[in-house]
């Protein structure tokens, strides 16, 4: 009887310490495991949040990159057309004050046959003390009956009648100078918008490359945590697998623990 006591508590004594090993093992898994589930699903959470954040920013990114395309086009047709505007406006200003010069520059050489009145005595009807009419002097300078075309034009050094007209020499300066002055300034405007339209192009150039540079980043970004988000679903799904057979391990170690108890416990004497 002695040796079947010894023998049975030497039974108790090893069950019951493996059985308690076995338990809190298992407890620290399912602890350990049910951490790691829940950081796994807070990171997951985290990352789905990120990801969502990230794709806001890149579609706030592409409307900006197609308003300032819009805005760009805009800008540089209306730059072209202001440019296209100051040069004809050049020309044509350069035209006139080419033909004002010109007409005031022949205007300045013209010569006049000077017309003066002579008192010339009658001595009868019809006749003159100087040209006698129906003379060949008279028909001559008359001539009534001319029938070709009156060249009413003048050229230069060609002799007029009265006063030489000249033009208006003494404001041609004036109107020259201001001709000039409207000159420069379609050539500044055509200068500061070709200026205005170059610095455009070159701000846009690097807006672009700048904002497709951080579209880029924020989509890599986003594929990184894409994957991530896989691997730690994954982890999830395996601690979630783990934690089950842990469990029920667990319960197989609880049961067996159970089943000892009426001979190694309850029996008033502890093994354990």
């Amino acid at each position: 009887e002695a040796n079947a006591d010894a023998e049975h508590k030497g039974f108790c004594d090893k069950e019951l310490g493996e059985s308690k090993v076995t338990r809190t093992k298992l407890t620290e898994s399912i602890d350990g495991l049910t951490a790691d589930i829940e950081g796994g699903k807070a990171s997951i959470t985290q990352m789905t949040e990120d990801i969502a954040q990230l794709s806001e920013d890149i579609a706030a990114l592409d409307a900006s990159v197609k308003e300032a395309t819009t805005l760009r086009v805009a800008e540089k047709e209306k730059n072209t057309a202001t440019i296209k505007d100051a040069v004809e406006a050049q020309k044509a200003v350069e035209a006139a004050v080419s033909v004002l010069k010109d007409f005031y520059k022949k205007a300045s050489t013209a010569t006049a046959l000077v017309q003066t009145q002579t008192a010339m005595p009658t001595t009868e009807w019809g006749k003159s003390g100087g040209v006698k009419m129906d003379s060949e002097e008279w028909d001559a300078m008359a001539n009534p009956g001319f029938e070709g075309k009156v060249d009413l034009g003048h050229k230069e050094g060609m002799q007029t009648f009265g006063a030489t007209y000249t033009g208006q020499q003494s404001s041609v300066g004036g109107v020259l100078a201001f001709l000039e002055v409207i000159a420069s300034d379609f050539g500044k405007l055509e200068a500061e918008t070709r200026s205005s339209e170059a610095e455009a192009a070159d701000a846009h150039k690097a807006f672009m490359a700048t904002t497709k540079a951080n579209a880029a980043a924020k989509n890599q970004e986003v594929e990184l945590l894409t994957a991530d988000r896989m691997e730690s679903e994954n982890q999830v799904r395996t601690s979630a697998k783990d934690l089950k057979a842990t469990q029920d391990q667990a319960l197989a170690a609880d049961r067996y623990y159970e089943k000892l108890k009426p001979t190694c416990v309850d029996t008033g004497v502890t093994y354990e």
